[in-house]
């Protein structure tokens, strides 16, 4: 696992570098990656570790099915990544506004960020559900490894997804 977090942080960070040019030009971009990545990471986490937990107490079935149990832990995640960002948006142009740099394509950046964080959640949450399944069937505790995978692997995701996005939209 410590191998496979330290080659994705690896491809993050050469993501990041190649990218600075569109990273710099726009600002708000810069101000809230670190914390849409937190975001996104935070909330997969906890994904997982409600996931184990439900493994564990037998109200999640090991198998991939949908259950009313996982219906109500996409929507509250759902709701709290949503208002989470919204905050964190609403932070960063506030931000922005007081230090006086221009907000390029507002409506734009907001869908950009936005896409961003609800295609990463959709995505994770299906992968991060079936990954918990495989290991619970293992005998393996799917906290113990999809933590630190979760994270290397937003850590990867979030600026690529975003980057792509930028590129294709801006």
């Amino acid at each position: 696992m410590l191998i496979l977090s330290s080659l994705l942080g690896l491809i993050s960070g050469t993501i990041l570098s190649v990218n600075e040019t569109i990273l710099y030009s726009i600002p708000i971009i810069l101000l809230t990656l670190p914390a849409l990545n937190s975001l996104i990471g935070d909330i997969s986490i906890v994904l997982v570790s409600r996931l184990s937990t439900h493994l564990y107490i037998g109200t999640l079935p090991p198998e991939i099915t949908t259950t009313e149990r996982l219906r109500q832990d996409f929507i509250g995640l759902f709701i709290t990544i949503f208002l989470s960002f919204i905050a964190l948006l609403s932070i960063g142009y506030t931000i922005l506004f007081f230090s006086g740099k221009e907000i390029v394509n507002p409506l734009i950046l907001i869908g950009i960020l936005f896409l961003t964080v609800f295609m990463l959640f959709i995505s994770l949450f299906i992968i991060l559900f079936m990954l918990s399944i495989f290991l619970f069937r293992k005998n393996q505790d799917p906290t113990n490894i999809l933590i630190p995978f979760t994270t290397s692997l937003i850590d990867l995701l979030t600026p690529l997804l975003l980057i792509t996005l930028i590129t294709i939209f801006l």
